[in-house]
């Protein structure tokens, strides 16, 4: 299934309130959203994940299946 990640900043010294991390595109299965990490590091930093939000989206004229999860983290 195609996935969209994108990660979300919501408080630092560094970053904006909001301001997206990075995005991420790639195949993944459906269980995906259950496998990401709680910890996850990005240019040298440390962020925790806060909350995930996940939306998918089947074509079923193109047999097409979509999914974009939005992680909300904190830098650590």
């Amino acid at each position: 299934m195609k996935t969209t990640v994108k990660y979300i900043v919501l408080k630092s010294m560094d970053y904006q309130l909001g301001t997206s991390l990075f995005e991420d595109e790639f195949d993944a299965d459906a269980q995906y959203f259950d496998k990401i990490p709680s910890i996850i590091e990005y240019q040298n930093l440390r962020f925790k994940v806060v909350s995930k939000e996940q939306k998918r989206l089947q074509l079923i004229e193109e047999n097409e299946e979509y999914q974009t999860i939005i992680v909300r983290v904190l830098v650590i």
